[in-house]
């Protein structure tokens, strides 16, 4: 049996959809934490005890959506596929905001000195949340209002049950990710820290919210949604499109993580 069939006989049970799910949380803020500046970590010290890739800090902003409904769209942005460009205007109109708008907010709230801890370690929370949010790509995406994949049905290898081809992105790819490198999302986001370049660091920190938010789009237009029904009957998976794509979910986490520590680092300093 091969590592990858044993991992998605691991997988064959229910997983709830959140946004990269908390493990995916937990990487990106890990790495994230292991390239802040000196002045960062100690700022960070004196908001919160423990690590920003705790699961009840980086997965809050999950967890709130149900006593805070209001939060929700600020977890995505619905960039239809086939857009040209990212309409702001559109797809995040005011008041209501979208993931891009709330990354913008929370960072200004996170920086001001003059606003009370509470309120900054709220801002916090939703920062760390939604950076990772922003690259998970169906969470920039949406395709004949299938609300980023979300009503698309999807059969993953070695699961009898449909699911969401939204949550195979969420949880599904970290899931194999860690079952193959025989970790768990702290150790393999250490792992992954370790392998960055100071090239792709530097590349991969620069842009705005709103370029980053238009990368996973463009992931979601070239990888996610290209051979995949529309609707349907739930479309079995081919191990060819889950190989294709497991690298690049490895690649949002680990962009995510570095420019979450970019936006952190420019709010603290």
């Amino acid at each position: 049996m091969t590592p990858f069939l044993i991992a998605t006989l691991l997988l064959a049970s229910g997983l709830t959809c959140r946004a990269w799910g908390p493990d995916g949380h937990q990487i990106v803020s890990r790495i994230a934490e292991k390239h802040l500046s000196p002045a960062t970590l100690r700022h960070l010290s004196e908001l919160i005890t423990g690590s920003i890739a705790d699961t009840a800090l980086a997965s809050w902003a999950d967890e709130v959506r149900r006593t805070r409904p209001e939060t929700a769209p600020w977890h995505y942005v619905d960039i239809p596929v086939g857009a040209a460009r990212l309409d702001l205007d559109h797809a995040c109109p005011s008041p209501t905001g979208c993931v891009i708008s709330a990354i913008e907010q929370f960072q200004k709230v996170l920086a001001d000195k003059q606003t009370n801890t509470a309120t900054r370690v709220e801002a916090l929370k939703f920062l760390v949340h939604f950076v990772g949010d922003v690259h998970m790509p169906l969470h920039c995406a949406e395709r004949n209002h299938d609300h980023g994949g979300n009503t698309v049905c999807v059969r993953w290898p070695g699961e009898d049950k449909a699911t969401k081809l939204h949550a195979v992105w969420d949880i599904h790819f970290v899931q194999t990710n860690l079952h193959l490198a025989g970790l768990t999302a702290l150790p393999y986001a250490d792992q992954l820290a370790g392998t960055i370049t100071p090239a792709q660091s530097a590349a991969w920190s620069t842009g705005t919210v709103a370029d980053w938010a238009w990368e996973s789009h463009q992931l979601a237009v070239a990888q996610v949604y290209p051979g995949i029904p529309e609707n349907g009957n739930a479309f079995d998976l081919p191990a060819s499109y889950i190989e294709a794509n497991r690298a690049s979910v490895t690649v949002q986490l680990t962009k995510a993580g570095l420019r979450l520590a970019r936006l952190l680092d420019e709010a603290l300093r």
